[in-house]
């Protein structure tokens, strides 16, 4: 009697398991029709949401009606909420930071326009937009703690190369390439009230005094 008791409860066990993928299955099917928004759209969305509510805001409801679509459409290019989180950390670390340090291009370059040409990226596409929000996330977060550390570590991997292409060692190496990581990091959060003309100037002298 154990035995079939057994076998009865694993049928059952199954069973719903059976009923949910068929039900994630059907659901991921309909939503094929309704795919307008992008994949990207629903990441920063996302972002925009982490960035002024925090991480448990990010919900599927609330996204959908920021982008003004259903949620079915949510589910053609996310399995859930967990699936959409772990994208979300991809996208945040490879749109704001990889999309310099693997770029090819950037590589090519020689130190000095390098070292130029990343401080513009950087102010231009605001890559430091959601490290505070980021930094939030990740002191509840484990996983999230071990992504941002990774990007912290490619950001200043990135930098204390151009450092040391430029003919830096030891100290002088290390202090620049905090300096830097610093600065631009913080930089879009303190000085706010920044006009474009001073902050065309304020980079050419930092520009300057980093190659000193």
């Amino acid at each position: 009697m154990k035995d079939s008791h057994n076998s009865v409860s694993i049928v059952k066990l199954d069973t719903t398991v059976q009923l949910k993928l068929n039900s994630m299955k059907m659901m991921r099917q309909k939503s094929k029709g309704n795919k307008g928004v992008s994949k990207e759209q629903w990441l920063t969305k996302a972002l925009e949401v982490l960035e002024l509510e925090g991480h448990d805001a990010i919900k599927v409801e609330k996204l959908a009606t920021h982008l003004g679509t259903s949620r079915s459409g949510f589910y053609y290019h996310f399995i859930n909420r967990k699936d959409l989180l772990h994208h979300l950390l991809s996208y945040w670390a490879d749109q704001y930071t990889a999309v310099i340090t693997d770029s090819l291009d950037m590589k090519k370059l020689d130190a000095a326009t390098r070292l130029f040409s990343t401080m513009e990226m950087i102010k231009k596409r605001k890559l430091p937009k959601y490290d505070l929000a980021m930094t939030a996330w990740a002191k509840v977060d484990p996983l999230v703690d071990k992504v941002v550390k990774k990007v912290v570590q490619m950001r200043h991997d990135f930098t204390r190369n151009i450092f040391k292409d430029l003919g830096f060692v030891g100290d002088e190496l290390e202090m620049r390439a905090r300096l830097f990581h610093c600065y631009h990091a913080w930089e879009e959060v303190m000085f706010t009230d920044d006009n474009e003309e001073a902050n065309i100037t304020l980079q050419k002298l930092r520009y300057e005094m980093f190659l000193k």
